[in-house]
């Protein structure tokens, strides 16, 4: 694989080959996606908010305040590009459209950001349920993708990413993340197992980063460690992309127009090197 230049936010080039991969399956792996320096910053960034083990989240309706986790396997810290310049830098860099609009064939919208947190087993934490990320999402439209860089070393049982390849064809299954019921996707489309093939337990670096599309069935195994899974995560949308007026924290109370394009200043259009 060559490895392309880096930006001057830390942030390589995506190759040809990690596109067809994207393509072709809906996740991909990033070796090296991140520069050293910049992993660092983040993580500090992070922790300067959240704490050394993130015992807390992030209120969404007040950033500067911190509240008990809403479920028991994460913490996090949504929309922090908007309140922190350098962390807006690299979240909203020209470099990591630049990357999402190759992978996604499309001109991108910047959609959010957030420090994902997964606690480990003994502190109660569990695995992430499989499910698919665009049924929780008011857009009218697939082509919607994540890139998910850890901040820490990850390896399988830290709880990174499985995913089943080319399952974001299989269109929409129904919305699993969150619920109280313990259902799981797979429980009630138990065919989607035979269907697809689930990719290989990843053993990321900090820096390193995958990306899949948010119509993919996923998963991630409970964080048996002793530490924090840090995350850094972005998402993307194709630039035409609208909006349906479901019910979702990080569009109510924009004044978003059903039908019509996400246009405010939280969901900039990014400039990039592709289009």
């Amino acid at each position: 694989m060559s490895v392309e230049h880096l930006s001057t936010a830390g942030i390589r080039s995506v190759t040809e080959e990690e596109i067809a991969h994207y393509r072709e399956k809906g996740w991909a792996k990033l070796p090296g996606f991140f520069s050293p320096e910049t992993v660092a910053d983040l993580l500090e960034r992070a922790k300067s908010k959240m704490g050394e083990r993130a015992p807390l989240t992030v209120r969404r309706d007040d950033a500067g305040q911190l509240e008990p986790n809403e479920y028991n396997w994460y913490a996090r810290w949504d929309g922090c590009s908007h309140e922190d310049p350098r962390i807006r830098d690299v979240g909203q860099s020209r470099a990591l459209a630049t990357a999402a609009s190759r992978l996604m064939g499309d001109q991108v919208r910047f959609y959010f950001d957030h420090f994902f947190v997964k606690v480990p087993q003994a502190a109660e934490g569990t695995e992430t349920p499989w499910h698919q990320d665009l049924p929780h999402h008011p857009l009218d439209r697939q082509g919607v993708l994540t890139i998910w860089v850890p901040l820490v070393e990850c390896p399988p049982e830290k709880g990174s990413l499985r995913f089943l390849s080319g399952s974001h064809r299989a269109g929409l299954l129904g919305r699993y993340l969150n619920r109280r019921d313990e259902v799981q996707l797979v429980d009630e489309h138990p065919w989607i197992l035979d269907e697809y093939e689930m990719s290989p337990p990843l053993h990321l670096y900090p820096g390193d980063a995958t990306v899949h599309n948010l119509a993919i069935t996923h998963y991630a195994p409970p964080n048996t460690t002793g530490t924090p899974r840090w995350v850094y995560s972005t998402q993307w949308l194709p630039v035409r992309t609208r909006y349906t007026g479901a019910p979702n924290h990080r569009t109510e109370g924009l004044g978003l127009k059903v039908d019509q394009p996400l246009d405010h200043p939280r969901f900039p259009i990014i400039e990039t090197d592709h289009h």
